[in-house]
Formats: C-alpha cells, structure tokens, sequence
C-alpha cells in the first residue's frame, strides 16, 4: 500500500530573510563613540565601546577597552597640564573624535555593521553624547568645583594651581612670566620697562608675571610676607606702575600683589587714579 500524500516526509523549509528575527538588543554606532568621546574624552568612547563587548558577552574585552581608554584619558590630562600654554587647545580636542572613529571601526566596525544588516537597532546618538558628558561631569566636576572653591571663596590666584612654563628671563634670577594671552613679546617690554625703573637691578631674584592683552591685562608682582599691606611699598608700585605703563601698552591695567606662595592679596588698578582692593 502506498503511503497517502499528506504522510510523505515534507522538505526542509528554507528561511527567507524576512524569518530571520532581528538581534533583540540595541548597540552603539560608532557615530555615537564619536560623540562620547568628543563629549567625554576617550574615556567616554571606550565605555561606549564596552558597553556593546558587554552585550555580546565579551566581559574581558569590555574591562580591557575602558582601561585603555582611563588611560589615554589620564595620559592627555596630563599633557595639558605639562605642556606650554602656548600650546592650543584645538590641539587635543580635534585628534580625539578622530582616533575613536578609527578605533571604532578597527575593533567594532564589521559586527556593528552585521548587527545593522541583520536588522538590529541602533542607541541613540543623542544618548551617547550624555553619557560622554556624564563621564566628564563625574571625572572633572570635583576639580572644577575645588578649583573654584578655592579661587573664588578662598582668593587664591589661579596662577599659583599651574606651573607657569613660558617667561623671559632677565639673569640672575629675575624673570617676567607670560601667558592666557599675553605674549613673550609683552614679557620683553616689561622686563625691559623694570630693568629701566630699576625693579631688575640685579640684587636679587625676583618673579613678575603678565597675563591678558588689552585693557585686560594684568601684571603680578610676588613680595615678602605683608608687603601688599606695607603702605611705602603699595606706594612704591603704584610708582612703578605709572613708569612703565608707557612701555607696555599704556593705561589701563591691573596690578596683582601676591605672597611669597603666588597667592593673590591685594589687587590694584590703574586707570586715571590708582585704587587697591584686598583680596586675601
């Protein structure tokens, strides 16, 4: 007896791709890997990164990138600390986004793009780039808010947080700092303006700095314990101050008085008259 039609075996069924059910979990592009790395340096790339290890069950792989990623983070926070101020900051802002495109695709790019071909949805960008700025709020807010803390509750002069790289030097000891817009060539026509007044005058070392350009300039002068409170000597600035402001530029300016430590104590301004204020 031959079997009925309905009990022959039936044929294997080929999938279409439409049968194929999509991966049920999202994944960050490497649009968004850029975004939070430019939103949260390389650390926010790489946690980006990480998290798509994380989700395709790579543990080790995701431990390994967010450490490399602190890291390099680390190593270019350095750098900028280090670094002449000169240096500008286009200088570590614009290779980043571009080093985490290129790592991006180097270590995720062909599974991210089967994820995208087998139908799986992406995170958003928008998404990536907070918790790029997630990660920089967590990792630089504490500073900022010490920073600030002791700069603006504490009067202490923000140039005494930085190593201030950049200066002319004048010999034995005497020196005229330059920086946040202030050029050597201003620093060269201070110093030479206090080698004139005989501010310089080779007895002993002494420290002046200049900052700003304009009429924001500022020129700091670093004195013994309670100078800035010693009338003849806050006379004796002011005096120097009206001698060299032909040569720097002219009026106006601001003086600062520092301690031996380059904390501010006193700030002074000379524009028609010369007012002091406390700061310390």
């Amino acid at each position: 007896m031959e079997p009925q039609p309905s009990q022959y075996p039936s044929a294997p069924q080929t999938a279409t791709p439409g049968d194929v059910a999509p991966p049920p979990y999202r994944i960050h592009s490497i649009t968004g890997v850029v975004l939070a790395t430019f939103c949260g340096m390389p650390l926010g790339g790489s946690v980006v990164l990480a998290i798509n290890y994380w989700r395709w069950g790579q543990k080790a792989y995701a431990v390994a990138v967010v450490t490399g990623g602190l890291l390099t983070t680390a190593v270019i926070a350095w750098l900028a600390f280090v670094l002449p101020a000169a240096v500008p900051a286009l200088a570590f802002l614009v290779p980043q986004p571009v080093i985490a495109y290129v790592a991006g695709r180097w270590l995720q790019g062909r599974r991210i793009d089967a994820h995208r071909a087998a139908g799986g949805a992406r995170v958003s960008p928008g998404i990536d780039a907070l918790i790029g700025l997630g990660i920089t709020a967590v990792t630089i807010g504490p500073f900022i808010a010490l920073f600030l803390a002791v700069t603006v509750i504490g009067g202490l002069n923000p140039d005494a947080l930085m190593e201030r790289q950049e200066y002319v030097d004048f010999g034995d000891g005497q020196v005229v700092y330059y920086f946040d817009g202030a050029t050597r060539a201003d620093a060269q026509q201070l110093g030479e303006a206090l080698v004139n007044g005989r501010y310089f005058d080779d007895s002993a070392p002494s420290e002046v700095a200049i900052s700003g350009h304009g009429t924001s300039r500022e020129i700091s002068f670093a004195g013994a314990d309670g100078a800035w409170d010693d009338p003849a000597n806050v006379a004796y600035i002011e005096e120097l101050s009206e001698y060299i402001a032909p040569d720097i530029g002219g009026k106006p300016f601001t003086v600062l008085l520092l301690d031996p430590n380059l904390y501010e104590q006193k700030r002074c301004t000379l524009i028609d008259t010369w007012q002091c204020t406390p700061t310390g």
